[in-house]
């Protein structure tokens, strides 16, 4: 939620960034516990295993600079920040980038969690329940009325995400290639998927993929991954192809809440459980499987929107910072 400016003497900040965008919000320190949004500023990534520490230390100073910029005040204003960032739930990463953003905000005391923990906290607004985040990547968590913390997915492209963009596009590309090769069934996908890729016919899809600077590799990565779209807009159509792929990637994410779940304790239990990320404005092409298969394992599982986003979630956590 957005609301009119404050002349407040302090900031609480609460930073979104993800592999694709970061968004920062501003509330009032003083007054406001209930995240009201004072101002957002965006950027791109401040995911540091795909861009890098360096980009994303740099993206996120953009989004919180644009924030200030429009409350016309500077950074020494705020007092309490939680960034929840993509690529930290490792150690190593989690120090690196916890050191990074102490040398550019020494001022503020600030707390560091993954993308998955504040999606959380502004989904059940700090409540007990579930969140599966499918966006560039993908990733489940929860929270019991115990305080037990649980988590599934979240791997990286690599070895993971499945249910995510990045898993959708990819699956989209294999699905032309098939189709070429008539190992696969024809599928709609196949125009759109080359346009995107600036080529005529898939043999010609190798050597822009594989032979990528490596300046250009991420891009690639990111076309790949927005490829999901095509799948959506080709199922929405009727294409058959595109219609499972879209249900797999909504299986796998089932498979990452129920497991979640079950750590949790919670398969006899009414809970919420929040769906948050751009995999799923594709609608009840995903939403319906997942729910499905979740109310499968627990029965009294509410399936919905998030209440707040994860951005509202990082100002709720920062307010726990002081």
């Amino acid at each position: 939620m957005m609301t009119s400016s404050s002349s407040s003497n302090s900031f609480r900040l609460g930073v979104d960034g993800g592999g694709t965008h970061t968004r920062a919000a501003l509330t009032d320190a003083a007054a406001d516990a209930q995240g009201n949004v004072l101002a957002e500023g965006h950027a791109e990534a401040a995911n540091l295993v795909r861009v890098g520490l360096p980009a994303a230390i740099n993206n996120i100073q953009r989004a919180v600079n644009e924030a200030c910029d429009k409350l016309n005040i500077n950074a020494e204003r705020i007092t309490s920040a939680c960034f929840g960032l993509a690529g930290v739930g490792n150690a190593k990463h989690h120090a690196a980038m916890l050191a990074a953003l102490q040398n550019v905000f020494p001022h503020v005391a600030l707390r560091l969690e993954t993308d998955a923990r504040i999606a959380l906290a502004g989904a059940t607004d700090l409540q007990p329940g579930v969140v599966i985040i499918a966006g560039t990547g993908s990733i489940s968590c929860g929270i019991n009325r115990a305080g037990k913390f649980a988590r599934a997915g979240g791997w990286g492209p690599v070895m993971g995400d499945e249910g995510s963009g990045s898993y959708i596009g990819r699956r989209a590309l294999e699905a032309v290639v098939m189709a070429f090769d008539q190992r696969g069934a024809p599928t709609s996908m196949t125009a759109e998927v080359l346009r995107q890729f600036g080529v005529t016919a898939a043999p010609e899809l190798p050597p822009v993929i594989y032979d990528a600077s490596p300046e250009e590799r991420q891009l690639i990565q990111q076309k790949i991954s927005q490829l999901s779209r095509v799948a959506v807009q080709c199922a929405q159509a009727g294409d058959w192809v595109a219609t499972q792929i879209l249900q797999a990637a909504s299986l796998e994410l089932a498979r990452a809440a129920c497991a979640v779940i079950t750590q949790l304790d919670l398969n006899h239990t009414r809970f919420p459980v929040a769906y948050v990320g751009g995999v799923f404005e594709a609608g009840e092409l995903m939403i319906a499987p997942l729910r499905a298969e979740i109310q499968r394992v627990a029965p009294q599982a509410e399936l919905g929107a998030p209440l707040y986003s994860p951005m509202v979630g990082a100002v709720k956590l920062a307010q726990q910072t002081l």
